[in-house]
């Protein structure tokens, strides 16, 4: 393993040939306690806590070399490619995609963190469409992150864009988190994490996580039918019935309750590239995609109308019939669960030095839990009369919505080794 660059060699050569701005707004000194809840760092200013630097990269080869996995990692004595692969290159096929087809992601992630050579066909394409690209930077003399106010880094569309940290030291108190949502490299001379003394159940420090799926909404519920009209009553003659009572009219039936909406797809969590000196401290890493969302649950059926009334009796005239209820509308179906997200890839590496324990978790997003189904409408009652009308049919349940997939595990690997 080569030794690596400090933190100072690097920040050196982004400036001098990838055209680094803005870290003169960036504190030296940073404790994530000083801010109010979590600080965040994202390439979108809007929603970063400290305002991002940003660096210009020219190509994927560029990409690589400044912040990637070395092919060399990979190989006999190395770790196995690993990644998921795009479908093989077609010019023809991806003419006219956009730079975040699911494609063009897959074969910028490969390239980056994984063995390049798998994907070489994509240079162009990649170069083409998502280069050249600015990436956010953020760098200072230390910062400290604490229990109550968790460091999160994330990009603004989640399309995995880099954000990366050059510090050169990094203190992880007890309880701290790192909590990464794209892509990214992390450079550190120093890492201290902190634990509770006599105890490693401070939870991960280091997170790479996929944000979790919306839930579906509910179906709307079905209208009520309306009630039928009553009869008109009978009219005499002297000794006679001159006219009918007659009949109500039947209640309308209720409308189906709507379906439910299916929950979101979880996010896959990215890869980090986190680099160190040395390290000190107990580091428990974890992967972990993105929950799927629950399906939305399916609207009630209305109820059906009741039916009119029969025409009222007179001396000579019977009464007329009721009107028949309205059926009861189905309840609606319920969305699906969405599926989980893919966990990603940790890549710690340090040089020798320090001392360090080292505890790595990957693990499947759970996939969304489907919805119920909406409840049948009440049958409406039969109107009363000569001969009472029958009552309407209840509408049936709607069906229940199947659970989403789980994601596929990611993996941790320190120093080249799967954890």
């Amino acid at each position: 393993m080569n030794k690596m660059k400090t933190v100072n060699e690097t920040l050196a050569e982004l400036r001098e040939h990838y055209h680094l701005t803005g870290t003169e707004r960036q504190p030296k000194q940073l404790n994530t306690s000083d801010f109010d809840g979590p600080v965040i760092f994202s390439n979108d200013p809007k929603i970063a806590t400290v305002p991002p630097a940003f660096f210009i990269v020219q190509t994927i080869q560029e990409m690589k070399e400044l912040g990637g996995v070395p092919d060399s990692e990979y190989g006999p004595g190395g770790m196995e490619p690993h990644h998921p692969l795009p479908e093989p290159y077609s010019a023809e096929r991806l003419a006219n995609v956009t730079g975040n087809h699911a494609d063009i992601c897959k074969a910028f992630r490969a390239y980056i963190y994984g063995y390049s050579p798998l994907v070489k066909d994509y240079e162009d394409i990649l170069n083409a469409k998502r280069f050249p690209m600015k990436v956010a930077l953020y760098s200072g003399e230390d910062i400290v992150v604490t229990a109550s106010n968790p460091l999160i880094v994330g990009s603004k569309e989640s399309h995995g864009e880099p954000v990366n940290l050059n510090f050169n030291k990094i203190t992880i108190q007890p309880g701290g988190k790192v909590i990464y949502l794209t892509n990214g490299t992390v450079q550190a001379n120093e890492v201290i994490i902190v634990n509770t003394l006599g105890t490693d159940n401070d939870g991960p420090n280091i997170e790479n996580i996929g944000g979790n799926g919306g839930n579906g909404g509910n179906g709307n519920s079905g209208s009520n039918g309306k009630d039928g009209s009553n009869g008109n009553p009978g009219k005499d003659n002297k000794n006679s019935c001159a006219t009918q009572a007659t009949s109500g009219t039947a209640g309308g039936g209720g409308t189906d309750g709507a379906r439910g909406s299916d929950g979101e797809k979880g996010g896959d969590a990215e890869d980090v590239n986190f680099k160190t000196g040395t390290i000190t401290g107990f580091v428990n890493m974890l992967t972990q995609g993105g929950n799927g969302g629950n399906g939305g649950n399916g609207g009630n059926g209305g109820n059906g109308g009741k039916g009119g009334n029969g025409g009222g009796s007179t001396s000579e005239c019977s009464a007329g019939n009721g009107g028949n209820g309205g059926s009861g509308g189905n309840g609606g179906a319920s969305g699906n669960g969405g599926n989980a997200g893919n966990g990603g890839n940790i890549y710690f590496t340090y040089d020798e030095g320090g001392s360090a324990s080292f505890k790595a978790r990957a693990i499947a997003g759970n996939g969304g839990n489907g919805g119920n189904g909406g409840s049948g409408g009440v049958g409406g009652g039969g109107g009363s009369g000569y001969s009472s009308g029958s009552s309407g049919k209840n509408g049936t349940s709607g069906s229940t919505g199947t659970a989403g997939k789980a994601g596929t595990v990611g993996s941790v690997y320190v120093n080249g080794k799967k954890q």
